[in-house]
């Protein structure tokens, strides 16, 4: 009996696998080029006017990446990519794919709102929640020590852009509704964000984008509705939650193009998002299969940007039976379940030891609705905004020096902000060995990490040396490498983690005025530590010189 159900089983999980894969929009498929010149293009259609290949549009220009439209069945699909990627300006294809939304619409009995923020057992269990209350004591977000706006970037369906407790971003270079592209970002009209849909700035209104936005950056203490996880970030709505892939890849190359021009122009235009959220993917998708998509989230990371990404509402494991976004390999990419006011994985939400993160709850939560209007709604859709909420506060807390460090190495500085939101989880037996973390964010936990850090300097804080490591990010090891103004007789070296426990020591290295260590990635114990982020410091005549050290 028990092979027959297990048989049962991995027929069904191969079938649903087989749907996600190929449930694509006929004849359409998105192209990624190595260079951005449509006389290549043009040669590219002309090679295959077999299938009658045309574009329909460019998606990111930053990328280079175009959605073409063909004649089906003239060639077979693995034939088609076989004949394109013979191009030699032809990077990446891959058909577009069809998208789900990830939201379950709730039926339960209503209870005391937002325990998700604080919980005292009324609701649940106590403390089954995020710490904000806590964590709002030491910021209620908005903005930085250095004056940067903060945006969270929620690409859904859409947003109730009059929603009195919502704080919503807008393109103040932007003139709306001229007609013109005022600030020559390549966007005309987008003055409230952008509608990936029909490629426009009208942003539609959406429950499910107005809930999602709430639970991330509702108004807090203005005598008005709910609280979000972070009071005055503000909101840049992205309607793109599609069910075809390409205007989901429009919808985040407009994140990403507008933190490019807000990095490029020191902050004189664009937006400086922090973090984006996606609630829907494709259940059992291969993230292989999604190339472009998946590449985005690194493209944000390298440009400052942290996303968080909904798994999917469905009781399996991601590590088996794959997801996309959430099996995507980014390191840029938060992955979230869901949590219950009973501080459990909700029974249908997936889970993943290596590609789901944490939990969040995301159970019965109450956020903000269209019309002014506020509602509850369950699922990874709800979790998911927490951790982007939590993202923006993170940056919101963090020092001028740590900022200066953030801007001169965005990408090594994303992913310390990542481990310390997966080291100050709550750890809980329902996630403990089914996620990456074992635990639920605690946003006020992972404050307190980043700020009780030994600071981590990327810049030369003692006249006396100079420090550099090689390769980082580390692989299989590192070679740290040190020069002194004037020559010492001995130094030490010891090696961190970002809980600031010192894991290796290297006591007494050779003096003289320049000097190495190879670090291969173990502790004082010869154990191997785990990947993340770690940093050293060289102490000569009590003068520490820290670095970063990054661990993949």
């Amino acid at each position: 009996m028990k092979k027959v159900i297990l048989l049962s089983f991995l027929v069904f999980m191969y079938v649903n696998t087989i749907t996600a894969e190929t449930a694509y929009v006929p004849g359409q498929i998105m192209i990624q080029f190595s260079t951005y010149d449509k006389n290549k293009l043009t040669d590219l259609e002309a090679d295959m006017k077999i299938i009658d290949l045309q574009r329909i549009g460019l998606l990111s220009k930053s990328m280079n990446i175009w959605l073409f439209g063909f004649e089906s069945g003239k060639l077979d699909d693995l034939q088609l990519k076989q004949q394109i990627n013979k191009n030699p300006f032809v990077q990446k294809t891959q058909f577009n794919h069809y998208i789900s939304q990830r939201e379950i619409f709730p039926d339960d009995v209503y209870f005391e709102l937002q325990w998700n923020m604080y919980n005292t057992g009324v609701v649940g269990v106590e403390d089954a929640d995020i710490d904000a209350t806590d964590a709002w004591e030491i910021t209620e977000g908005g903005v930085t020590v250095m004056g940067d706006t903060l945006v969270i970037a929620v690409v859904d369906g859409g947003c109730d852009l009059t929603h009195e407790d919502l704080n919503l971003w807008k393109n103040e270079a932007e003139i709306p509704c001229n007609g013109i592209d005022d600030d020559g970002n390549g966007y005309i009209d987008d003055y409230d964000g952008w509608n990936a849909f029909n490629h426009t700035g009208n942003v539609p209104t959406d429950s499910h984008g107005t809930h999602v936005s709430g639970i991330a950056g509702a108004i807090g203490n203005n005598e008005v509705g709910v609280a979000g996880v972070n009071w005055n970030a503000k909101i840049m709505p992205v309607a793109g939650d599609s069910s075809v892939e390409s205007v989901v890849v429009e919808a985040y190359s407009y994140v990403l193009e507008m933190r490019q021009l807000y990095n490029e122009t020191n902050g004189e235009s664009g937006a400086f998002v922090i973090s984006t959220n996606a609630s829907f993917g494709v259940n059992y998708g291969n993230p292989a299969n999604f190339p472009l998509w998946s590449a985005i989230y690194d493209s944000l990371g390298v440009a400052g940007v942290l996303s968080a990404a909904a798994t999917m509402n469905i009781n399996v494991n991601v590590d088996e039976v794959g997801d996309m976004p959430t099996a995507c390999e980014s390191d840029y990419l938060i992955t979230v379940t869901n949590t219950t006011k009973f501080d459990e994985k909700y029974i249908n939400a997936a889970y993943g030891l290596e590609t789901i993160d944490l939990g969040a709850p995301g159970t019965l939560i109450y956020s903000t609705n269209f019309n002014n209007d506020y509602s509850l709604k369950t699922g990874t859709s709800m979790a998911t905004p927490h951790v982007a909420g939590a993202v923006a506060m993170m940056f919101s807390a963090a020092t001028e020096e740590f900022l200066q460090e953030y801007k001169d190495s965005l990408a090594v500085k994303c992913l310390e902000i990542k481990q310390y939101i997966l080291d100050g989880v709550d750890i809980l037996p329902d996630l403990e060995g089914v996620t990456v973390s074992g635990g639920r964010l605690n946003m006020h936990n992972s404050l307190n990490l980043m700020l009780s850090q030994v600071p981590v300097r990327n810049e030369v804080i003692s006249p006396k040396v100079h420090l550099t490591n090689y390769p980082n990010p580390f692989n299989p090891a590192t070679t740290i490498y040190f020069e002194a103004d004037e020559f010492t007789e001995t130094m030490d070296l010891s090696i961190y983690n970002l809980k600031g426990q010192k894991i290796k020591t290297f006591m007494g290295l050779p003096g003289g005025k320049v000097g190495t260590v190879t670090w291969n990635g173990t502790n004082n114990n010869d154990q191997p530590v785990s990947s993340g982020i770690y940093f050293y410091k060289l102490n000569i005549e009590d003068s520490p010189v820290n670095k970063m050290i990054m661990i993949k």
